[in-house]
């Protein structure tokens, strides 16, 4: 019993180890001490990047007097340029621990003290974060080779070896009407001395939701009412257009949109605040409503036709027998429980061909009034689920299709729906 009971708690202690502690990332940088005139020597990082994936970046500044050639680059696109190595990654690899490598090579006669340090970036829940490479430091001689110097991201901090230049931004917004409906939204952006990671943050308005367009480049996210474009290494050109599109199927009137643009200058995060801009939002009173409360009766919009002649009819068994048969240009009652598919609400009337048109719709539509709403339903019937996989169908075309239900022909709630016909809701 008391050994269940120890291993029980060397599993617990493993579990939350891993879970604290795994995710952990390191970056540690391995070169010789020394370097001969005219010599090369490699320089190795090894990286411990725990469950982290996706984009990710090493960034190194080289000392002028020596050049790179890569050697393992594990997945990564390697440069060299400006005396700048990058190492970057589209999708980390999949291994815990992985090493990269280059050939740092002597190409002046200068002797001295020279040092390498750099940052590692990655992203976490559509953040950026930064690893410090500490400095490694290392010397041109015409000596012996000393030991290895071993450098972990633990140890050191690193110091700083160029001068940071000021930024220069100018940022501005259009809004394009697409549709009714939807709408193009383009950042232009005009940058100098801007390179490296960046962020782009729009707030959009509430009853829209945003899809992408040109990310130029970047990592397009939208949540919570926000439009992300994360870029590890910013376009370089000075000057470039992003773009994404916006689209509401219940916002009307005047709305805004406004956004931040976050940098890095040197080793600080810069934010340039983008001004908000305004567009107004007109459906020509096509309103498309969702019904989630209790629906009252409603009337048809056909209207009933009397029959005219039955005034002439002397004969009142007659008239009675007559007034008795249906009228053939009424549809017929339902009865039991129906379910629809609704595909729209309108407070004017409005043409059916001209709607189906619009979004493309082979199904007849049927056109029903309830409570000063024009409402268009697709279908009939007598199973939740033929009207659900009949909504999953229409809503390729019109996103917001539901289902509605019906007792004997009057609007009630699904889930009254469901119990009075004893059927199961499936999603």
């Amino acid at each position: 019993m008391i050994k269940q009971f120890f291993l029980l708690i060397n599993i617990i202690s493993i579990f939350f180890y891993q879970l604290f502690f795994s995710s952990d990332v390191t970056v540690k940088q391995t070169l010789p001490s020394t370097i001969a005139p005219n010599g090369e020597v490699t320089v190795t990082f090894t990286i411990t990047k725990g469950d982290v994936a996706g984009f990710a970046m090493l960034k190194q500044t080289i000392p002028p007097g020596f050049i790179v050639e890569p050697v393992e680059n594990k997945g990564a696109t390697f440069s060299f340029k400006d005396q700048i190595v990058k190492y970057i990654w589209m999708s980390l690899p999949q291994d815990n621990a992985f090493t990269i490598s280059y050939k740092l090579k002597n190409v002046s006669q200068d002797a001295g003290n020279y040092s390498l340090d750099g940052k590692f970036s990655y992203l976490a829940n559509n953040e950026k974060n930064n690893i410090d490479i500490p400095t490694a430091n290392f010397s041109v001689s015409s000596g012996e080779e000393l030991p290895q110097i071993v450098n972990e991201t633990e140890t050191k901090e690193p110091t700083s070896t160029s001068k940071t230049e000021i930024a220069e931004l100018s940022i501005g917004r259009t809004i394009d009407k697409i549709s009714e409906n939807k709408f193009k939204v383009s950042i232009a952006i005009s940058k100098q001395n801007v390179d490296g990671f960046a962020k782009l943050t729009e707030i959009i308005p509430n009853e829209f939701s945003a899809s992408q367009d040109k990310s130029q480049g970047g990592v397009f996210s939208f949540e919570n009412g926000e439009v992300k474009l994360l870029w590890l290494t910013i376009p370089s050109q000075d000057n470039f257009t992003a773009s994404y599109f916006i689209e509401t199927t219940s916002a009307s009137g005047n709305k805004s949109i406004s956004g931040v643009f976050s940098y890095l200058e040197g080793e600080e995060t810069k934010k340039y605040a983008i001004n908000s801009s305004s567009f107004n939002v007109d459906f020509n009173n096509e309103i498309v409503e969702n019904t989630t409360t209790k629906e009252k009766q409603e009337t048809s919009l056909q209207e009933k036709v009397t029959n005219e002649n039955s005034k002439n009819i002397d004969n009142t068994s007659k008239k009675k027998e007559e007034d008795k048969k249906p009228i053939t240009t009424t549809p017929a009652p339902e009865t039991g429980i129906t379910y629809k598919v609704q595909v729209g609400a309108f407070r004017e009337n409005i043409v059916v061909d001209k709607f189906k048109k619009k979004f493309n719709l082979k199904e007849n539509l049927n056109l029903e009034n309830h409570e000063g709403w024009t409402k268009l339903t697709a279908g009939s019937f007598n199973e939740y689920k033929s009207a659900r996989d009949k909504r999953n169908m229409v809503r390729n075309n019109v996103k917001t299709a539901f289902v509605t239900a019906y007792n004997k022909g009057n609007r009630i709630t699904v889930q009254e729906a469901l119990m009075i016909s004893n059927q199961k809701w499936v999603n």
